[in-house]
């Protein structure tokens, strides 16, 4: 018969190990229990040996007796620390002091007892032993802190021990969401779709960082174009700023020698060190004699018809003069001396503006033209005379250049018309002419800025103007053929007067002409301001003093003839029309003094410091000390 084939035995590893465990802490608490209770026999011996040596007496019984319970609790297992040095061993042998003062109290009122008796409230009880004691809970009434607290407290190795290994697995660090959540990716079981459809999130999500990669090295590079174009630019400029420099301080010692040149002069002295003062001929200073008010020190002749305008630098300087016979003159009035003419216009210059040594003349030829009279030669010899000036063709101060004393800068074009007002600073340049038109130009560039058309803003504000202007200005006896009569600026402020009779006020840098001054009831041939105060003079017969802060009258000024030219300051207001004489009011004392000395009417007048030219229509000028 076939044999039987036993299965394999099954072995469980899991209990073997449990087997193992237990079998070895069995044996170590045997081993434990056995060397606690080898010491409690060691210190019961040494209690017994101790107590056959001394003499058996009552108290030596009790006393041993506690040493007995002493020797059971210090040889407990809980001897291997410093009870001794604990709460609950100082409370353990008060508790006893305290049982042995009671017992020898009952003693004393009772019968003898045996030692291990305790007497309690009249009633006889035997000596708790030490095992009794170690178990028993030591009173603590005034301590909130219980006994196991204690305990844990004197034995913290042992409480620690004590604790669960669930509740420190418990208190573990639990994992971060994002970590549990990527063991859940990885733990969880993905379709093929999930992880081809994540796989092109992170390819865009790393294009995308690409890009904005590239994005930023495009940025960086850009920048670092820029510094190295900056750097570049500020290299050259701080080389163009080396190159002014230079020009600068050579600049100012170039001044540095015409401010003494120029106080050479007004004090009378040779301009050269070596020259006297017989090389300058029969030169006439005004300041060096004294005049008196009101005296005509010199006489300019060479024009053959009326003197329309002039204009002077310095009471020492350049004057420049403009005539009906179709010339522009240049005078020397320091040396006494006519320079000669400047020519280049086709028409006759009716306006002119001197500058220190910058002219600009305007012209019937529809243009302004800029002169630098600095380019004057100086004449070759002296002219020898008295202080009245010739400027015939025979005389040896006309050395021209080209048929002219001076070559002319630049030519401004663009008006329509006869240039009949001009007015400019060292940049800009303001006109007014008979198409009806006031043009700002940019001198630097001769460009023209801005132009105002006086029609539009008349229309625009109300006003109606007279066509035709020249027939008005018939009937006050005096040919006038200017349209813009006056006008002077003073940088984005400027004032008009036109045919009208009205004073404009214009803003050049929006164009608008945002107050407009009624009054006169004629056309405005000239006027002036400063920061309060405009003064206008017209056909009508009267210059009229406007407060600009109210744009109302302030005073008038009525005369017999009509108003052609005008000029004041703080202490006085001079001016001249169709008569002889030119007046000049005072300001402060508010009287009228004439200078009378002309032919025919002026037309013209011009002072500084006190020095007054005079043009008019006898074709003469005349200077005059104020």
């Amino acid at each position: 018969m076939p044999t039987e084939q036993k299965a394999p035995p099954v072995v469980h590893k899991r209990s073997e190990r449990t087997i193992s465990v237990n079998t070895s802490k069995a044996s170590m608490s045997s081993d434990y229990t056995s060397v606690v209770a080898a010491a409690k026999h060691k210190a019961n011996s040494m209690v017994h040996s101790a107590r056959a040596w001394l003499t058996p007496s009552g108290d030596w019984t009790t006393s041993l007796t506690q040493l007995e319970s002493l020797s059971t609790v210090m040889f407990s297992p809980l001897a291997a620390h410093p009870v001794y040095k604990s709460e609950s061993m100082v409370k353990a042998l008060q508790l006893m002091q305290q049982q042995q003062q009671r017992q020898q109290t009952s003693n004393s009122s009772t019968a003898l007892a045996a030692p291990r008796d305790l007497v309690l409230h009249g009633k006889m009880y035997a000596w708790p032993s030490s095992t009794v004691l170690l178990q028993a809970d030591i009173p603590e009434a005034n301590n909130p802190v219980t006994l196991f607290q204690g305990f844990a407290s004197a034995y913290p190795s042992l409480a620690k021990t004590s604790k669960s290994p669930k509740r420190t697995r418990a208190k573990k660090r639990k994992p971060s969401a994002d970590v549990k959540s990527e063991g859940q990716i990885r733990e969880m079981p993905r379709s093929l779709t999930q992880i081809i459809s994540e796989r092109e999130k992170r390819v865009r999500d790393c294009d995308k960082l690409s890009m904005q990669k590239s994005s930023t090295a495009n940025e960086i590079d850009q920048i670092n174009i820029q510094i190295n174009e900056l750097l570049n630019k500020r290299k050259t400029l701080e080389q163009k700023w080396e190159r002014l420099e230079e020009k600068d301080i050579q600049l100012q010692l170039i001044i540095d020698d015409l401010n003494d040149a120029i106080i050479d002069i007004e004090e009378g002295r040779s301009i050269s060190g070596s020259a006297s003062k017989s090389d300058r001929g029969n030169e006439s200073d005004p300041e060096d004699e004294d005049f008196e008010s009101g005296t005509c020190f010199r006489t300019l002749q060479g024009h053959t018809d009326d003197v329309l305008c002039l204009d002077f630098n310095h009471p020492k300087g350049m004057l420049v003069s403009s005539s009906m016979d179709g010339t522009v003159k240049a005078w020397d009035l320091y040396r006494n001396r006519y320079l000669g003419n400047v020519e280049g216009h086709q028409g006759i210059v009716r306006c002119l503006h001197l500058n220190e040594a910058s002219l600009l003349t305007g012209s019937d030829d529809h243009t302004i033209k800029q002169w630098d009279l600095s380019l004057i030669p100086p004449p070759q010899q002296d002219f020898s005379g008295s202080s009245l000036f010739s400027s015939t063709p025979s005389s040896p101060s006309l050395a021209a250049i080209d048929g002219s004393i001076v070559s002319e800068t630049f030519t401004l074009e663009g008006h329509q018309g006869e240039v009949t007002a001009l007015d400019a600073n060292q940049t800009h340049a303001v006109s007014g002419s008979n198409d009806k038109t006031i043009r700002e130009w940019d001198l630097e560039t001769q460009q023209c800025l801005l132009t105002l058309d006086v029609m539009w803003a008349s229309k625009n504000g109300g006003d109606s103007i007279v066509e035709s202007w020249l027939d008005r200005a018939m009937n006050y006896g005096y040919a006038a053929h200017d349209f813009v009569g006056a006008l002077q600026f003073w940088e984005f402020a400027l004032a008009s007067g036109t045919s009208d009779g009205k004073i404009r006020m214009w803003d050049l840098r929006t164009g608008q002409a945002h107050r407009t001054l009624s009054g006169h009831s004629a056309p405005v041939t000239c006027l002036q301001f400063d920061q309060v105060h405009l003064v206008s003079g017209s056909l009508d017969k009267t210059i009229r003093i406007w407060d600009l802060r109210t744009g109302s009258v302030f005073d008038t000024l009525t005369y017999t003839t009509p108003v052609s030219s005008l000029q004041f300051n703080a202490s006085k207001i001079v001016s001249s029309g169709t008569s002889n004489a030119v007046d000049v009011y005072n300001r402060t004392s508010f009287q009228h003094s004439s200078l009378v000395g002309h032919k025919s009417h002026v037309n013209s007048i011009r002072f500084h410091n006190d020095v007054l030219a005079s043009g008019g229509s006898d074709n003469v000028i005349k200077l005059w000390s104020l």
